[in-house]
């Protein structure tokens, strides 16, 4: 245990108005599976996005944000082994029931209790953090906060490459130049995909697909007539996701990972999917992908690193999030002044 320390914290809260503001609330007690985490690091993604602008299932209002985070070890509960005040850790936020059916299935994102840090329960937009330990994953301090706390998406990005049913030599395109379209486009490549293309409208996102390595990077009007094997849509985009079922070739897979809006709907020709015999689908959060990610990060860390090219003081919530929303950057993040 911990020395004696204040009892209070500060953290951003989203109202369930929609509106944002920094409270003084009681620090977390931990449980005897649990570990308290100081962050350095927090990424803000399209969920946040949605939990502030328009609600998001399974959102516990009043909520703490962030879910996208790295962090150091302060406190360690009784029963915790393998972590220690100091630990440095990158955090799974679902946690999860562990006992039903898509639990014993090995889908935890599918957990019918699922209780997601920052949607579900108290996040990391604060000087504390709650979490259990067995979500609590040892990273490199080397690595630093901000990669560390882009496990989070990347481990998403490994669920939905799963999904696909296998790249491998596969012609690949993605929508979506944000740090999930480009983290897939980089592991695509990593994972021996014959061709990866990226289509996004903003020029910037398509000169910095070219810098991290991505040599085909087109605004989607540009694409032409090639069909692909596997089409990823990450950009959570209506238009997107209306164009790449047009260009997923026979036989092939589209992959859905970008977050829409839940009641958002897409009209799309099932004669077409029957003819083509095209196969649709959801790829939803990380899986049990996680620990696979810690060492996928070390593997693409310069490449990754160039993503994270807007960062804010966490008690500038609202300008992070304004920024982000303008869709001119690739990875937001919240630094912490520890």
């Amino acid at each position: 245990m911990t020395s004696q320390r204040t009892k209070t914290m500060r953290a951003v809260q989203i109202a369930q108005d929609h509106s944002i503001r920094v409270i003084e609330t009681d620090m977390p007690s931990i449980t005897a599976d649990e570990v308290l985490v100081k962050p350095c690091s927090c990424g803000i993604c399209g969920t946040d996005l949605h939990i502030l602008h328009h609600g998001f299932p399974g959102t516990n209002y009043p909520v703490i944000p962030g879910h996208e985070f790295s962090g150091h070890v302060v406190e360690v509960g009784r029963d915790v082994v393998g972590l220690r005040e100091g630990d440095f850790v990158a955090v799974d936020p679902n946690v999860t029931c562990g006992i039903c059916r898509w639990c014993k299935m090995g889908r935890p994102n599918l957990c019918e209790k699922l209780t997601p840090i920052g949607v579900g329960r108290p996040g990391a937009a604060a000087d504390y953090v709650a979490t259990p330990a067995r979500n609590s994953f040892l990273v490199k301090e080397s690595l630093g906060g901000g990669l560390a706390a882009m496990i989070e998406p990347l481990a998403c990005v490994l669920h939905a490459i799963e999904s696909s049913l296998g790249i491998t030599g596969k012609d690949v395109l993605v929508f979506g130049g944000g740090s999930m379209g480009l983290l897939t486009a980089i592991v695509s490549q990593l994972r021996g995909a014959n061709r990866v293309v990226l289509a996004d409208p903003a020029p910037g996102k398509l000169t910095i697909a070219n810098s991290v390595g991505v040599p085909e990077a087109v605004s989607p009007p540009d694409l032409g007539s090639d069909y692909f094997d596997v089409v990823f849509e990450a950009a959570g985009a209506k238009a997107a996701l209306t164009q790449a079922i047009d260009l997923v070739q026979k036989t092939g897979v589209l992959v859905q990972v970008g977050v829409h809006d839940e009641h958002e709907t897409v009209p799309f020709n099932p004669f077409r999917i029957y003819e083509r015999e095209l196969r649709v689908i959801g790829s939803n959060s990380c899986a049990d992908k996680f620990p696979e990610a810690v060492d996928v990060m070390s593997d693409i860390a310069e490449q990754a690193r160039p993503l994270i090219d807007d960062s804010h003081p966490v008690w500038n919530f609202d300008a992070a999030v304004s920024d982000m929303a303008k869709g001119q950057t690739i990875k937001t993040q919240l630094h912490f002044k520890n």
